[in-house]
């Protein structure tokens, strides 16, 4: 008979789990749960900061600006934009150059705007007057002797500021201008009796006062 077989080794123990450590504090179940923030988190979400008002804006504005006195009112307009823009004294100052280069330009141009509309106002007078059929085409010529003659009876010889500024307006092409005055040049015809104003006739009343005897008395 056979000897029975030696037993088999018992397994290992597992060994021992060590105990479970924190570092966190131990609290009391009793005691209150702190609110979370979710600022602290997220610095996104934090509060804005106030910025610090920019230390170089001057309590009032001193500008000056050499050959040019600067309004109240428009600087009384500025003041709060040159405010929101943080800007000091100085850097303000800098800026009244380039503004005055930006009015100049400003007003070069709408001068040249208006003279060349006053040009072609006076080129359209013109070109009514020579398309006229009563005072123009045939009859321009005889036009301007006459209307020439009424303004010499009214003392507007050619070098009087009146003439000249008929001449500069435009308003001596004006077709009712020109009308009214030939009606006074065939009125005061050649031998008409009337004196010219500035003939130093004294043997005559001014032509004025034999056109409205009436506005004499």
């Amino acid at each position: 008979m056979s000897d029975p077989a030696p037993p088999l080794p018992a397994p290992p123990l597992p060994a021992p789990t060590p105990p479970v450590t924190t570092s966190f504090p131990a609290t009391n179940p009793t005691d209150p749960v702190p609110a979370s923030n979710p600022a602290s988190a997220d610095p996104a979400l934090a509060d804005p900061v106030p910025s610090a008002p920019a230390s170089g804006v001057p309590e009032h504005y001193a500008l000056a600006l050499e050959g040019m006195t600067l309004d109240a009112g428009l600087m009384q307009d500025a003041d709060p934009v040159l405010r929101e823009l943080g800007l000091s004294n100085e850097q303000a100052g800098k800026l009244l150059p380039l503004a005055q280069g930006v009015m100049a330009r400003t007003q070069e141009a709408l001068l040249a705007q208006f003279q060349d509309a006053a040009a072609a106002q006076k080129r359209a007078w013109a070109e009514e007057f020579a398309a006229d059929p009563e005072i123009g085409g045939p009859h321009r010529a005889q036009s301007e002797h006459l209307a020439a003659r009424g303004l010499d009876a009214l003392g507007f010889t050619p070098d009087h500021p009146f003439r000249q500024a008929l001449a500069d307006s435009g308003f001596g092409n004006h077709p009712d201008m020109i009308r009214a005055f030939r009606r006074l040049g065939q009125v005061l015809g050649e031998d008409s009796g009337f004196a010219r104003s500035h003939a130093g006739s004294a043997s005559q009343r001014p032509v004025w006062e034999r056109l409205y005897p009436q506005d004499t008395q």
